[in-house]
């Protein structure tokens, strides 16, 4: 059976996309078959998909394949009760086997206030706002069951909002990616209860599904754990202590707020004394030429160094064997959150 995945944090910065991108290229180097959909309308992981193909690389450019709001829009709309899989025309990547894009779309911030609507009609006896509610994560079944999909991952954007909402409830687990430092401590001190009312409302709303015959879903996505992101180091290849300190003041509010008794639900193989799966530190110069390409950034090959040199020569030698070895220690990073679903 497909497992739905999301990055989440209602903090911005915190690398969600970069790292769900690489997650989804490691995994499907893992013979798995892997499906990105871009929930976020910012559309940034559709960038970094279609960069690989210098062809679609341009914004006046027609993008291939069936985005979520075209997608979507029969059902918000009315015209269809459901949203078949066959009428989603999937992107394969042009450069990994095995992995696929549902795009994104500028349009999709209209979708806030469907599913918005939904949120707050479901309950009633409204049969349109019932189909409407559940229809993200029928359609994510949908399209797992027919192209035998082992991973769906979604990116979102870094709101509470109601497109974000129904992609969190939608999914079977969330990562939380996030800096060491006071913003993500703050928001993860908030994050617990508002999942926490989220879960609370789904369950009122499956239960007024019941009587029409309208199928609901778990709507308890379990925490997986925390990924530490872009931390500085000092000399001796250790995070400043600075990181340090924040991180543990983190740990101990995902341990007493996130998944407290009102927050998430943690996963039974989850460390709350060392939430944390992995921990990735900055990762420039490699993380824009990456993107440059639309290739992970453990799949940088040294042609690709001419855009971060100064000179426009490739990198060789003493200046190429340090990127080789933070591709290494990246790719171990992206292997021990896989390692978590695998």
């Amino acid at each position: 059976m497909t497992k739905v995945y999301t990055m989440y944090n209602n903090k911005g910065g915190v690398s969600k996309t970069t790292t769900l991108f690489n997650l989804a290229v490691y995994l499907s180097q893992q013979q798995k078959k892997v499906l990105i959909v871009d929930c976020d309308p910012q559309c940034n992981m559709t960038e970094i998909f279609f960069a690989s193909n210098p062809d679609l690389d341009q914004p006046e450019m027609e993008l291939p394949g069936t985005s979520i709001f075209q997608a979507l829009l029969p059902r918000f709309k009315g015209e269809a009760g459901t949203i078949h899989p066959d009428t989603v025309d999937l992107v394969p990547s042009p450069i990994y086997e095995n992995l696929f894009l549902f795009r994104g779309d500028l349009e999709f911030s209209l979708a806030d206030t469907y599913f918005g609507t939904a949120w707050n009609q479901a309950i009633t006896e409204n049969i349109h706002e019932k189909n409407t509610y559940v229809s993200l994560h029928r359609l994510f079944q949908a399209l797992g069951s027919r192209h035998e999909f082992d991973y769906i991952l979604c990116d979102v954007g870094p709101s509470t909002g109601a497109i974000t909402r129904m992609v969190v409830l939608s999914c079977d687990g969330v990562f939380l990616p996030l800096v060491p430092d006071r913003f993500c401590n703050q928001a993860v001190r908030l994050l617990g209860r508002i999942v926490h009312d989220w879960v609370q409302r789904h369950e009122q709303i499956s239960e007024s599904l019941t009587p029409f015959s309208i199928t609901s879903f778990p709507g308890k996505p379990v925490f997986l754990g925390g990924i530490l992101q872009n931390y500085k180091v000092q000399n001796n290849a250790k995070a400043k202590e600075s990181y340090v300190k924040w991180q543990t003041k983190i740990s101990n509010n995902i341990k007493e707020h996130l998944v407290a008794s009102e927050g998430m639900i943690p996963g039974s193989s989850l460390d709350l004394e060392n939430p944390y799966l992995a921990s990735i530190r900055d990762m420039s110069p490699l993380a824009p030429v990456a993107q440059m390409f639309g290739r992970a950034i453990f799949d940088i090959k040294q042609e690709h160094t001419k855009e971060a040199s100064t000179t426009g020569r490739m990198y060789y030698g003493t200046v190429w064997e340090p990127w080789v070895d933070r591709m290494r220690e990246y790719k171990e990073e992206i292997s021990k959150i896989a390692g978590t679903i695998l």
